[in-house]
């Protein structure tokens, strides 16, 4: 008898959503909570943010539950960082940073949904969605 110990578990995936783009960009990102916030001197931001290891984490790395992380975020990461406040829409940052930056919307479109995109694997920011 032959046994399996680490066969892929086989779950329904749950259909998934697709946002417009306009959806996209009206979401309003939420920044985690920041427990320490340290300046740089190239203008930047050193975040300590709460790490909340998987259980498997846990068990085989050995991280303890109430873990932090640190975070570096550039000037201008900072800047866009500040303004993921729950109220401020995507497409408001977006602009922002264009007048700012002085670039073409389109270049500030692609660039903070980049940094959006990472700053939501890194676990920094969720995004906020209307309900129409």
């Amino acid at each position: 008898m032959i046994r399996v110990f680490f066969k892929k578990k086989t779950t329904a995936k749950p259909a998934e959503s697709t946002l417009t783009r306009e959806q996209a960009f009206a979401a309003r990102p939420m920044a985690v909570k920041v427990d320490e916030r340290q300046p740089l001197k190239n203008g930047g931001v050193r975040l300590t943010v709460p790490f909340n290891p998987t259980a498997t984490q846990r068990v085989l790395l050995r991280i303890p539950e109430h873990a932090r992380r640190r975070v570096e975020l550039d000037a201008v990461g900072a800047k866009v960082f500040a303004m993921c406040d729950g109220k401020t829409s995507v497409r408001e940052i977006a602009r922002r940073f264009a007048r700012e930056h002085q670039v073409d919307e389109r270049e500030a479109d692609a660039a903070v949904v980049a940094f959006m995109r990472m700053l939501m694997q890194k676990r920094l920011v969720v995004m906020g969605l209307d309900k129409h």
